[in-house]
């Protein structure tokens, strides 16, 4: 009889593995009105008139200390579910105070501030009051990886150092977008106005109920000042052509009642996208 084979354990995850947590799809005001509305059951029922110091769904500080003034007001599951409520909307400010303290953290220090004035403001200091300016140090860089960082990576000072690398690297990425695109802008603006003056024309098919695309590009084809903006107008063209070829195939209609239209058409998408609508534009010429 054989060795009975045995199931080997998954590692565990390491600190360096574990993603730092971050709250998704939470929205304040809705967290503060269900706070409300438990606090309005108990009134109800006590008519203790303690709600007229409600100081408002926004103001989540303030929500926060009244729903912990008041707690004791709530029984049973009520109670259960306004504490709930609190651990999530006090998480939920503590993260928005990141970012404010990263930008102050950062003015500081573009400021001249050293790194002791720094771990005093946020006392970090020993035994004897001295401050720890590497504690300031990796408070700083932990705050850039919670504020800058992918959900994936690992809140931990030295994550700041590669986040740091990714943002030059996708900076330098950006950049050869942008002169990629400007280069090929005279191509663009033409595209882009060839298909305005057949559009006008009535010449290309559009979507009566749904134009969003064509205005966009109507108000933006003449505004086109620096390589950023010179560059995105691809963006807007490729909007006016994907929609044009996608509402063709709802209705089964012609993209255009033209030739001069339909090969602007086909100009313009196999400026965008080749592979993509410069294929649909063929199985259109086709039709």
């Amino acid at each position: 009889m054989g060795r009975r084979a045995t199931k080997k354990a998954a590692p565990k995850a390491t600190r360096e593995r574990r993603p730092a947590r971050r709250l998704q799809g939470v929205d304040p005001r809705v967290l503060a009105g269900k706070l409300y509305e438990l606090h309005a059951s108990a009134e109800r029922q006590g008519d203790q008139g303690y709600l007229e110091r409600w100081p408002g769904d926004g103001e989540t500080h303030g929500v926060l200390h009244f729903a912990q003034a008041y707690a004791d007001r709530l029984e049973g599951e009520a109670y259960q579910r306004a504490a709930l409520l609190r651990v999530t909307l006090a998480e939920w400010l503590r993260q928005q105070a990141d970012p404010l303290q990263l930008r102050a953290l950062d003015d500081a220090r573009g400021a001249g501030v050293q790194w002791d004035q720094v771990a005093l403001a946020l006392q970090y200091t020993n035994a004897d009051g001295e401050p720890n300016p590497s504690s300031a140090f990796n408070r700083h860089a932990s705050l850039k990886v919670a504020v800058l960082g992918r959900p994936e990576d690992r809140r931990q000072p030295h994550v700041a150092r590669i986040i740091e690398a990714r943002a030059v690297q996708e900076e330098l990425e950006r950049r050869e977008r942008e002169r990629a695109e400007d280069a090929r802008y005279p191509a663009m603006d033409a595209a882009a106005r060839a298909l305005l003056e057949h559009f006008e024309s009535g010449e290309i098919l559009s979507d009566p109920d749904d134009d969003f695309w064509w205005s966009e590009l109507a108000d933006v084809v003449d505004d086109r000042r620096d390589a950023s903006e010179r560059a995105n107008l691809v963006v807007y063209v490729r909007g006016v052509v994907r929609e044009t070829y996608a509402h063709a195939r709802r209705t089964g209609e012609l993209v255009a009642t033209t030739e001069r239209a339909r090969q602007a058409l086909e100009d313009a998408a196999a400026l965008v996208d080749p592979a993509a609508d410069g294929a649909a534009a063929g199985a259109e010429s086709d039709r």
